[in-house]
């Protein structure tokens, strides 16, 4: 009975992969918006009932995708978090390996970005994400002594701001700048990071 229930929990786990994976796939063909919850189950070789087994929604899924990589984009945080007192050069640094980043889950990334606009469930939970990813920068926040909400808000609105630049310069193509960018974006984070409070 218990091998019976590990072998039907396998195969659960199979055929949710199956369907993230062939999510994926379209959504880098088709779009966020293009690819429908029939076409993932077909593609995946499953039925449509089946995909509402395992996910309410489209928006689920792509929350679901949101959560797997989660875990990386907190640790490149805490990794930027380190660089307290650093130079411009050791953040640009930092923003080349978190472009990598994007570039790798680049597809992912623009799926989430199109479910933003359509799907209040996935946006919420995108800026839960950042701020998670927030209360992770503790040297950062540290610096603000008591004023904790003052550097939560500090904190993600120069996350936010990294997010659309990214989006429009990595995901859209409009990196004619880049260099430009990165800098101003170092230059955005080296104030957070080095600058007292009391000057902010």
């Amino acid at each position: 009975m218990g091998r019976q229930g590990t072998a039907h929990e396998r195969r659960r786990q199979e055929t949710r992969e199956r369907l993230v994976a062939s999510a994926r796939t379209l959504f880098g063909e088709l779009g966020y918006t293009g690819a429908g919850a029939e076409a993932i189950a077909r593609s995946a070789g499953v039925s449509r009932a089946t995909f509402y087994l395992h996910f309410k929604s489209k928006a689920e899924l792509v929350t679901d995708i949101m959560h797997t990589i989660e875990p990386e984009i907190i640790a490149a945080y805490r990794s930027l978090d380190e660089l307290v007192g650093a130079e411009v050069d050791d953040v640009i640094a930092w923003l080349e390996q978190h472009a990598e980043f994007w570039r790798a889950y680049s597809v992912d990334f623009a799926a989430i970005q199109q479910a933003l606009a359509h799907e209040p469930a996935v946006a919420d939970e995108w800026f839960g994400m950042l701020r998670r990813a927030a209360k992770a920068m503790g040297n950062v926040r540290a610096r603000f002594g008591e004023e904790r909400s003052r550097a939560l808000a500090h904190v993600l609105i120069t996350m936010m701001a990294l997010d659309r630049t990214y989006y429009f310069l990595l995901l859209r193509g409009h990196d004619e700048f880049y260099g430009e960018v990165q800098r101003a974006l170092a230059e955005n984070w080296l104030a957070l990071l080095n600058t007292p409070p009391e000057q902010r």
